[in-house]
């Protein structure tokens, strides 16, 4: 069903560098899709610089399409990689590109913000980092050099770029196991960084539709509003503060972002039609615990229910303060229709 023996390829290695261990860096945004534009801008270290010309471009082209993108980073405790990411047809571009105006700032260590560069660019990624077998690289088999310079180009080792893409395949024609749910979006929270005080009082900005394939429409959620939110619920699960779930690697408890309406494309195009307002917003996003948030979508209805209830009346003021005004039985005729 997928041929990708064709594919122009680049092998990424990400988070390896000494400043990305000491400072939020460049490599941050790149599997977070960007909540200005729906595309995913990949940074590729060092500084971006990729050698277009491997993949057939001419030197006076500052760009080239349909590249398979491949992200790797060191597994624990090894110097091995495992594949975490990949973009199917990216663009890439000959020299790092600017970020500005694509919500892609960080602050380095000496507190100035600096605007991350990127020279990938695509529509779609992949992410793996959830998934249990990844597949691993032991570079001992081919080269213990081969990321000192954070990539290597599809050629080099030919054997295996076959295993990649025999692996990423697998995967594509088994996607159904991936992203069954919104893992993918719950992801993006976690790694996400919070948002600032502008981008948070966003809930009379439009929202950000676009064209996904087969899939139509989508919304584009902004992943850095629902961490805010967690933050600011303490990671507590607003159904039951007594439930518990276990503490991630950035050493905090594990939950999840919710928007208490469903964030669809319909209910957003008619809470911006008749009220002005984006339901993707810090209001309408509630802090639960994985179990809960499963059930809320998958439950039967008598449990389901009650919980949505719970949900809504602890929340209620908050949605009437920015003018998302619906009452409880409209909030449940909504999930209803799930």
């Amino acid at each position: 069903m997928y041929n990708l023996n064709t594919k122009r390829m680049i092998v990424v290695d990400l988070y390896a560098g000494s400043y990305n261990e000491k400072n939020i860096g460049h490599e941050l945004f790149n599997l977070i899709k960007n909540p200005v534009d729906g595309n995913f801008y990949g940074y590729c270290p060092p500084r971006d610089g990729i050698a277009i010309t491997k993949f057939g471009a001419s030197n006076n082209e500052e760009y080239i399409d349909d590249v398979l993108v491949v992200y790797v980073s060191k597994k624990d405790k090894s110097n091995n990689r495992e594949i975490i990411a990949f973009c199917l047809s990216a663009r890439i571009f000959k020299t790092g590109q600017s970020g500005e105006g694509l919500s892609r700032n960080f602050i380095d260590k000496d507190g100035k913000e600096i605007i991350s560069t990127y020279s990938v660019k695509s529509d779609n990624l992949y992410n793996l980092k959830s998934r249990f077998n990844k597949f691993e690289i032991k570079i001992n088999d081919y080269n213990n050099k081969m990321f000192r310079k954070q990539r290597f180009y599809g050629g080099t080792y030919s054997e295996l770029d076959k295993r990649i893409i025999d692996y990423i395949e697998s995967v594509l024609e088994n996607k159904a196991l991936l992203d069954n749910d919104d893992s993918e979006e719950q992801e993006e929270i976690q790694i996400a960084e919070p948002a600032s005080s502008e981008v948070i009082q966003n809930s009379s900005d439009k929202p950000l539709f676009i064209e996904n394939g087969s899939q139509g429409k989508t919304i584009v959620k902004d992943s850095r509003i629902s961490k805010s939110a967690l933050i600011d619920a303490k990671y507590i699960c607003i159904i039951n503060t007594a439930h518990k779930t276990f503490i991630t690697k950035h050493k905090i408890t594990y939950m999840e972002g919710h928007h208490l309406i469903p964030c669809t494309v319909t209910n957003s195009e008619y809470f911006m039609k008749k009220f002005n307002k984006n339901i993707d917003c810090f209001e309408n996003i509630v802090c639960v615990c994985p179990n809960c948030h499963r059930e809320v979508h998958y439950g039967e209805w008598a449990s389901k229910s009650e919980k949505i209830r719970i949900m809504f009346r602890k929340q209620q003021e908050k949605l009437k303060r920015v003018g998302l005004l619906i009452t409880e039985d409209e909030l449940l005729n909504l999930y209803k229709k799930e």
